[in-house]
Parts: C-alpha cells; sequence; structure tokens
C-alpha cells in the first residue's frame, strides 16, 4: 500500500470516527460527512472502482455500529447497514467527485451532492415505506401515495436539510483541503 493510499484512507477514517459526533447532541441529526466521504474518495482514488469502494465501504462498517448497536430499536431484526439506494447515491457522488478539478466544481459537486441525496433518499423513503423501506409508526404507513404524500415527506425532511448542507460544505472542505494541504507537505502524496 502506497504512502498516499495510506494517507488517503486515515482522512476516511477519521471522517468516519466524526459520523459518532451525533450520539453527542440529538438536534444535530442528519450532522454527517457521508456525502463529503464519497466525494473525497470519488476526487482521488486511483480509478472509479476505488472510488465506489472506499465511498462505499466506510458508511456500510460505521451503519453496522449505529444500526445494529446504537440504534437497534429502528430496525426490525439485524441490519445489513446499507440499501441499494444509497449505495447508488454514494456512487454516483463518487463519479461526481470524480469531475472536481477546481473550486468552482468542488462548490458544485457539493451542492449537486447534498440537495441530490436529500431529493433521491427522500424519494426513497416516501416510495418504500409501503414495502418496508420507509419510517414507520407502529405498523401505519405514514406517507400517502400521491403527490401530497410526496410533498409532505420532503416537507418532514426540511429540518434535516440545514445540518446536512452545513456539514457537507464543513466535511468537504476539511477533506479535501486537509489532504492538499498534505499533499503539498509531502511529495509522495502526489499523484
Amino acid at each position: 500500500m502506497t504512502k498516499r493510499t495510506m494517507v488517503l484512507l486515515g482522512f476516511l477514517a477519521l471522517a468516519v470516527a466524526s459520523r459518532f459526533l451525533i450520539l453527542l447532541n440529538p438536534s444535530w441529526a442528519n450532522f454527517s460527512p457521508v456525502s463529503s466521504m464519497a466525494l473525497f474518495a470519488g476526487a482521488y482514488a486511483l480509478n472509479q472502482r476505488q472510488a465506489i469502494l472506499w465511498s462505499i465501504l466506510p458508511i456500510w462498517i460505521s451503519n453496522l455500529i449505529l444500526n445494529n448497536v446504537v440504534y437497534p430499536q429502528y430496525f426490525d431484526g439485524f441490519s445489513f447497514g446499507i440499501d441499494f439506494v444509497h449505495l447508488s447515491i454514494f456512487a454516483g457522488i463518487a463519479f461526481i467527485g470524480s469531475r472536481i478539478s477546481n473550486i468552482g466544481s468542488f462548490v458544485g459537486a457539493n451542492v449537486i451532492s447534498v440537495i441530490g441525496f436529500f431529493i433521491l433518499s427522500n424519494l426513497a423513503v416516501w416510495a418504500g415505506d409501503a414495502i418496508g423501506y420507509g419510517f414507520k409508526v407502529g405498523n401505519a404507513v405514514v406517507y400517502a401515495k400521491d403527490f401530497s404524500g410526496l410533498m409532505t415527506c420532503y416537507a418532514a425532511a426540511l429540518p434535516f436539510l440545514k445540518n446536512a448542507i452545513i456539514s457537507q460544505f464543513l466535511f468537504s472542505t476539511v477533506l479535501f483541503g486537509g489532504f492538499e494541504l498534505v499533499k503539498n507537505k509531502v511529495p509522495a502524496l502526489q499523484r
């Protein structure tokens, strides 16, 4: 394993550890590095396969812990940590990250990532709660399967969007900026 790979994986490991910050304060819901990790992996991995693996594996491992140890009351039995919808979203975000070439594309990629995640993940909650994917209260399905139900789902998610936007830009700035600073000091980290 190259020094560059070890440093990149170290940055991702620190980001994974930060996912547990939410445990300190429940008002930090959706304050998470996951989309930033996927962008970072996409931008710095050697190839698309590695980018997708680096974006999904840390999220999957931390989800296994969060879903089965910290929040088991929200799952029926063992949670495998990630579903196809989120796998696809993070793979897409890693692809977007591979296109980052300057500060403008960095900002654009972050905006697209956070808004895209919000739209797609909440669409999946709305569409999926009829088949057991979405949020439920007891055995009742929360969202009607019509446009009004979809808008209700998005409205219910809006309070979480603020933390998602703040964390997206904070974690991306720390990951990208931190690695660029280290890379400028250590020539072996250059591609």
